[in-house]
């Protein structure tokens, strides 16, 4: 019992997409709800259980209500299966232990957590989940630096009209930094764990470019089964959920998030070399172009 693969971010990086696509398109079992978050919830502050999830403010327990309100109302609608309504029951109000989460996967078919909570956890906290399920395949989404860090800003901001927006997006900058400094440090702390060979990086870049090519690339490293990519039903090469809401960057950020973006690549060329330079290269046009922009408003 229990996953057979996590996927642990990063946040903003297609961990949504990931999820619909082999909820809908595959033979790999995944959650209704796709943040089950377990291994994270004293990081995150947030134990779950009946009463935190009616009464709690706390962003995870706004996500379940949400969660449990869709899956409500899709097994009403037919939707999805009942099935789905009775895990999501037993996700909501039964007590959460390790008992609790291996019960959350059925057994004989390959499954999957997709929690980019996990992207924050620390090598001690990696290593207790070793020691519980050793033989875990590991998932990491990245992208540019500076788009993920962005991006997380403004789902931070939904919902909230700060006095000081600037300010705001600042601290929101510094708090992800906090959680992880480096995209290097994350996919050294799971393959010191797991081994290098257990733990795949792919890339958002690559899922908007070929969404299938991606998953297939996925399903294949999470399942040995020569015939698992074959697995996958046919749908749009780019398909995406969740392109994320428009917000205006107050000036005086950009040159902080790029910073920030410099700092979270920090090392990555030894993780990969190639994408690390494209990056790089990204960041540098950006640089220039924020450089001649701050030209021109001074003029």
């Amino acid at each position: 019992m229990g996953p057979d693969f996590l996927c642990v971010g990063m946040p903003k990086c297609g961990t949504s997409t990931l999820h619909s696509v082999l909820d809908r398109y595959s033979d790999i079992y995944v959650s209704p709800f796709k943040e089950i978050k377990y291994f994270a919830a004293k990081r995150i502050g947030y134990e779950g259980g009946a009463r935190a999830l009616f009464f709690a403010d706390h962003w995870a327990a706004r996500q379940e209500r949400k969660a449990l309100v869709r899956i409500s109302r899709r097994v009403l609608t037919g939707k999805e299966p009942a099935r789905d309504l009775l895990w999501a029951a037993n996700f909501a109000f039964a007590k959460r232990n390790l008992d609790w989460y291996k019960n959350l996967f059925p057994a004989g078919q390959v499954s999957g957590d997709l929690s980019p909570a996990y992207h924050s956890l620390s090598r001690a906290e990696i290593d207790a989940i070793a020691a519980d399920f050793p033989d875990l395949k590991i998932v990491i989404l990245l992208r540019n630096p500076y788009h993920q860090i962005w991006s997380h800003c403004r789902m931070s901001s939904r919902g909230k009209s700060p006095a000081d927006r600037a300010a705001f997006f600042r601290s929101q900058i510094d708090y992800q930094l906090d959680l992880r400094r480096t995209y290097k440090s994350l996919v050294d702390d799971w393959s010191k764990a797991f081994g290098r060979d257990n733990v795949l990086v792919d890339y958002l870049e690559n899922m908007k470019i070929d969404t299938q090519d991606v998953a297939r690339r996925i399903i294949s490293f999470v399942d040995p089964d020569p015939a698992s990519h074959q697995q996958l039903q046919a749908f749009e090469r780019d398909y995406r959920v969740f392109p994320g809401a428009q917000v205006n960057m107050p000036t005086d950020v950009h040159a902080m998030l790029l910073d920030a973006a410099q700092t979270r690549l920090d090392g990555f060329e030894t993780i990969d070399p190639e994408r690390a330079d494209i990056w790089r290269t990204e960041l540098a046009d950006m640089k220039v172009k924020n450089t001649q922009d701050a030209e021109v408003r001074q003029a």
